[in-house]
């Protein structure tokens, strides 16, 4: 970006001060758009992310680009030859979702630096494929979630991709990923302060009794699923997700104990679990000032509830069917 269209973009952020999203949006917008169109499309270089706020036309969630480079080739880490597991069709009502472990090893998982971004701010692995298979970004997905140090329970979570080479059996690649939550980093030096944890699941569901991990529907009943445009200006759009929530149950629900999986299909089989759906993982609660809805909702109570994206003007979200499943809270990856 030239330097006049970077001050120019730097202006508009600032006249954009009454928009109710958090201040380091802002940030990542920029990033964005000044990030060259070619980085983020080249398979082997590393490509940032932008938490679950900003989509790419691609049709991929922003916040599931990730890098990977390879490190390690034949590296002695035994190889598993066991029979697939038997797959079951993806049914959105289905009151469970069993998940299967991808067939890779994820190790070392750490906070550290890549080229460009602040000190100790990314999260990095190394993942192994210990298939007998070439495995490709298109046979898994990944959940990053973060703890406050010495604490079990996730405070922020998203869905992320996995390496974009293909990863040949034995072989294994640095991933790296860098989240944009707020409580995540130092508001000094924009460190990670939290601890990441980070689990990748093959992109297809499997039986309960074959499954890794279960995450179940909540009680929850999802109606009135409505997407509104939100525009701000010069290719930076805000889209809104309505929804409207009841509890079926017979029990109180505590949305501190939910999570909400939103997606956008763009044919009607596509779920979640695919690389070519737009995707985002939320916690429950308000998260604005503008933003107001129960926190535990009794018995056969209904609440309207809102989730809100940032996007570039060309996603294709109005082209697209909008999916929301509320589950139980997952346990946190390992």
């Amino acid at each position: 970006m030239m330097d006049q269209e970077d001050k120019d973009l730097r202006e508009l952020m600032k006249q954009l001060s009454d928009v109710p999203f958090r201040t380091e949006l802002k940030a990542r917008i920029l990033d964005q758009v000044r990030e060259p169109v070619g980085n983020r499309i080249e398979p082997r270089r590393k490509r940032r992310s932008y938490g679950r706020y900003f989509a790419v036309a691609s049709g991929l969630v922003a916040a599931c680009l990730v890098g990977a480079v390879a490190i390690l080739h034949d590296s002695g880490i035994q190889i598993k030859t066991t029979a697939d597991t038997k797959t079951v069709p993806f049914n959105e009502s289905a009151a469970q979702f069993g998940l299967k472990d991808a067939p890779v090893q994820v190790s070392n998982v750490r906070v550290g630096t890549t080229a460009g971004d602040p000190k100790n701010s990314d999260v990095l692995a190394d993942v192994t494929n210990n298939s007998t298979r070439p495995v490709r970004e298109s046979d898994l997905f990944g959940v990053l979630a973060f703890s406050p140090q010495g604490q079990s329970t996730e405070n922020w979570l998203t869905f992320v991709n996995g390496p974009s080479q293909v990863i040949e059996p034995g072989q294994t690649v640095e991933w790296w990923f860098h989240p944009s939550g707020s409580n995540l980093h130092s508001p000094v030096d924009d460190r990670l302060v939290e601890e990441p944890h980070l689990a990748f699941y093959a992109s297809h569901l499997v039986t309960a009794d074959t499954a890794d991990a279960l995450w179940r529907r909540s009680k929850l009943e999802v109606s009135n699923v409505q997407v509104t445009p939100r525009d701000l200006s010069n290719g930076i759009q805000s889209v809104q997700i309505n929804t409207r929530l009841t509890n079926r149950s017979n029990q109180p629900i505590d949305l501190e104990r939910s999570r909400a999986i939103i997606w956008f299909a763009s044919t009607s089989d596509q779920s979640f679990l695919s690389d070519n759906s737009i995707r985002f993982l939320y916690h429950m609660k308000p998260e604005y000032k503008d933003q107001s809805w129960p926190s535990v909702v009794e018995p056969g109570q209904t609440i309207a509830v809102n989730f809100r994206v940032l996007s570039d003007s060309k996603s294709d979200f109005f082209s697209r069917t909008p999916h929301v499943v509320v589950i139980d809270a997952p346990q946190l990856p390992s």
